[in-house]
Order: C-alpha cells, then sequence, then structure tokens
C-alpha cells in the first residue's frame, strides 16, 4: 500500500494566511518567508517543541491539532492550550528572549510551518501593522488564560467540565456530524483541560453520559443536550 504523500503548503496560496498574523503582509514579505520556512508533517505524539528548550522560531499550523502542555511542581502536565489551523506558536518565548515556557505536541496528524527568528524579526522590523496584529494575538492568548484562571478558582469541577465540553465543541464542531467534538482526547488529557484528577474527570462524564446530556463512545464524545450543558456550566 503506498503512502500518501504529503503537500506542504507556499505562504503565497495559503488559504490559512488570510485570517492568521500574516494577512498584511506585502508580496514581497510573503515571498520572503515562504522562501526561508520550513513544513513539517507530524503524527499524533509527535512533539514540536519542548518546554525549556531554546526558542528558534515560531511555529504556524496549516493542518491539525496541537496541544501545548506544561509540567507542574508534582511533574504532571496541564495543558494549558490547544491550537488549530491558522495559529502561530512559540511567539512569546521568540518575543522575550527565553526558552519555549511550553511543550507542543500533535493531537492528531498535522501540518507544521517553521518560521526562523531572523525571518520572523524581519517582519516585525519592516511591516508596521504585524506587530498590532501580534498583540491583538498575545492580548487575546491572555485574556483566555485569565478567564480560565477565574473558573479554576470560582467553579467546581462539573461546571469547568461542561464549560471545557461547550468550548470544544464550539471551536472543533464535526462538519459532518454537528453534535460530535471533531478532537479526540483521551480522559486524562480532559482532566488535564479541567484542572482536576483523571478519576474525577472520568466520574463527571460518565454522569453526563447516564443522564443523555452527552453520548461517550471510546474518545468520541457527542453533545446530546446542549441547554442543560449550557445550565450546569453556568455561563
Amino acid at each position: 500500500m503506498k503512502k500518501k504523500k504529503v503537500e506542504f503548503p507556499k505562504c503565497e496560496t495559503c488559504p490559512k494566511r488570510v485570517s492568521s498574523v500574516f494577512c498584511d503582509l506585502s508580496e514581497e514579505q510573503v515571498a520572503e518567508m515562504s522562501a526561508n520556512k520550513g513544513c513539517n508533517f507530524y503524527k499524533r505524539g509527535q512533539n514540536l517543541f519542548y518546554e525549556g528548550s531554546r526558542a528558534i522560531g515560531v511555529h504556524c499550523i496549516y493542518e491539525g491539532k496541537v496541544k501545548l502542555t506544561k509540567l507542574g511542581i508534582d511533574g504532571k502536565e496541564q495543558i494549558v492550550k490547544i491550537a488549530s489551523d491558522g495559529e502561530i506558536l512559540g511567539y512569546n518565548s521568540l518575543l522575550s528572549g527565553q526558552p519555549y515556557n511550553v511543550s507542543a505536541e500533535a493531537l492528531d496528524d498535522a501540518i507544521v510551518c517553521f518560521v526562523p527568528t531572523s525571518t520572523f524579526s524581519d517582519l516585525i522590523n519592516e511591516n508596521n501593522e504585524f506587530p498590532r496584529r501580534m498583540m491583538q494575538v498575545m492580548a487575546k492568548d491572555t485574556q483566555d488564560m485569565e478567564k480560565r484562571l477565574t473558573n479554576w478558582m470560582q467553579k467546581s469541577v462539573r461546571e469547568r467540565l461542561a464549560e471545557v465540553l461547550l468550548l470544544l465543541h464550539n471551536r472543533y464542531q464535526d462538519k459532518d456530524k454537528p453534535n460530535m467534538i471533531d478532537v479526540r482526547l483521551s480522559r486524562e488529557e480532559i482532566a488535564n483541560l479541567v484542572g482536576t484528577a483523571t478519576e474525577s474527570a472520568i466520574r463527571y462524564l460518565s454522569e453526563l453520559n447516564t443522564d443523555k446530556i452527552i453520548e461517550l463512545k471510546g474518545k468520541e464524545i457527542r453533545i446530546l443536550n446542549k441547554e442543560k450543558l449550557v445550565r450546569i456550566a453556568n455561563i
């Protein structure tokens, strides 16, 4: 059986670029970025970069989903974000001159482009609109993190789980099956997103499944009653 050939995108014709931070670049800048970037295919479970390693550029997701994780004091992995098509990773470490503060791992097969530090710095220095776009991305990430921290302090585990399921469904809705969450997460990964023990996540998922608010089939999660889930999430 022949392996499917992976076609890497060119910046000039990339459909994800028009809605990303790179949307305001000139034709010359796009051509320069395309000539200097790299592109890689990652299987599920492969790491793009590791927490603590030196930041040597930014990664732009063309296709697939990537989880960003951080190790706690006890060595337990904590998922801080799930990123997908069009998002860039590692920019905060690059801009601060610090090592990567998170690890990035492919949640499914992914195609990810890599823009080296020198090229990324040239874009910041040569395009007045690009820094503003970057500031918007940084502000949104900060707001999302602040909201998440507030939820951890003020909401119960059951409420947080319901909200995480709603957020995953809103962002990763299966096009062919609208009620399905189009991202496959283990129970441990869901627990890490919620900020609780795996056993607690399993128990509350089971309760939601028994109450026919969601349907569980392995790693597949289908939303059966979104209205009830919203009430549980206390949104």
